[in-house]
């Protein structure tokens, strides 16, 4: 049986969805073409115009490394982008269209203009992000754009026309950075996690947030005595154990080491610094949580315009005399014509007792049921952040 990549899946998919809407909706083939007084197809170029923002300023400060270059291709072929420009460029012949694009863009820039920083990282992710799935999320809109206007091929010869995605250039490393060396024969540690941790650090990344919001993202990174570093804090629950976890999850492993006093890791072939070079050695006997806790996840349209946000969280109320009490839940908002529907649902709280033992985290609920996380919190803060599972909770006034 053959192999499918998820590109050639995606494919299928949209393939699929236009075979299905021209033969139960032929009308679809010769409707209008979207404009940008389509909700979706405006709210579909919104999204574009983001990516096309970060991949902009990425181009102007080195460009992507050829790795990322290519997942945005993938991207972009998978999700019909080239007829998506095509389609603009038709627009940019309607003065009344054309302002209608300018103003999607203007209202990008009032969000991202001062961002450059994390470019190439925000490009990336915002291709894949759920509302740019364009063959996911709007199979018949491309349908529509794939009824040609003049010119056949409306995919790859879109594509083919679109600018090309900048590619940093490889640079020889500075005589102060020298290459790092290969990864080391011995495998990772294999016990008990707890026994086989040297120290944990943190380090940071961008990300987006909910709503389509770039924040940083603050993580911890855990550092074995045998040199390897695990950039993935939930690898340390990884069910099959840590070996496994580095074979299925290569890019969540690199090396570490010391010098001059100075924490470095591996980061793509050069050694440097993390954003923070304190680490600790496991978390110090008699640690107590003290606080309420919330971790926040979701996603949505706000940042580029839109008006729909889904959000989720869940939240730990920690008592320094041992008592927990657990709560979760979710809400949302959509737009609908001219008014909006907001939801929420939240789950009955659970109460019990914790404790704690190095990196894990012991919970007994009062209902007899039980649960286990590995904790990792920096003992000179613990009242900012702590995270359960690689997953953070930041600290909340409630």
């Amino acid at each position: 049986m053959p192999k499918f990549t998820p590109h050639m899946l995606a494919s299928v998919r949209l393939l699929s969805a236009m075979i299905l809407l021209l033969a139960v909706a032929p009308s679809i083939v010769v409707a209008q073409r979207p404009d940008m007084s389509d909700r979706a197809f405006a709210q579909t170029v919104a999204t574009l115009l983001t990516h096309d923002h970060f991949a902009t300023k990425c181009a102007a400060g080195g460009g992507m490394s050829a790795g990322e270059a290519e997942q945005v291709e993938v991207w972009a072929r998978a999700n019909g982008v080239g007829m998506i420009r095509t389609r603009l460029r038709e627009l940019e012949q309607d003065p009344a269209q054309k302002a209608k694009v300018d103003e999607a863009y203007a209202g990008v820039v009032r969000k991202y203009g001062q961002l450059s920083l994390f470019a190439c990282r925000a490009a990336l992710q915002s291709s894949k992000r759920p509302e740019a799935q364009f063959a996911t999320t709007e199979p018949a809109m491309l349908v529509a754009l794939g009824t040609p206007a003049a010119s056949p091929s409306p995919v790859d010869s879109a594509i083919a026309e679109a600018p090309p995605v900048a590619v940093r250039p490889a640079a020889a490393p500075p005589a102060a950075a020298p290459p790092a060396a290969p990864p080391p024969a011995a495998p990772p540690p294999t016990g008990s996690p707890a026994d086989e941790i040297d120290s944990f650090g943190f380090d940071s990344r961008p990300k987006m947030g909910v709503g389509g919001f770039m924040t940083v993202d603050v993580y911890p990174i855990v550092l074995f005595r045998n040199g390897e570093a695990l950039t993935d804090v939930e690898g340390l629950a990884f069910p099959a154990g840590l070996a496994a976890h580095k074979r299925a999850n290569p890019g969540d492993w690199t090396q570490w080491r010391r010098s001059g006093g100075a924490l470095l890791l591996n980061k793509k072939g050069r050694w440097a610094a993390p954003s923070f070079q304190r680490s600790y050695p496991r978390l110090p006997d008699g640690f107590r949580l003290d606080g309420y806790f919330r971790a926040l996840s979701g996603a949505g349209t706000v940042a580029i315009g839109g008006g729909d946000a889904v959000a989720a969280f869940t939240d730990y109320r920690f008592s320094p005399d041992g008592r927990v009490e657990r709560g979760s839940g979710s809400g949302g908002r959509a737009e609908a014509g001219d008014g909006s529907v907001v939801t929420r649902a939240s789950a009955p709280s659970r109460r019990g007792r914790y404790q704690l033992d190095g990196l894990t985290l012991r919970i007994s609920y009062d209902d007899g049921s039980e649960e286990s996380h590995v904790l990792i919190a920096d003992p000179a803060d613990p009242k900012t952040a702590i995270w359960l599972d690689g997953v953070g909770y930041a600290r909340r006034k409630r």
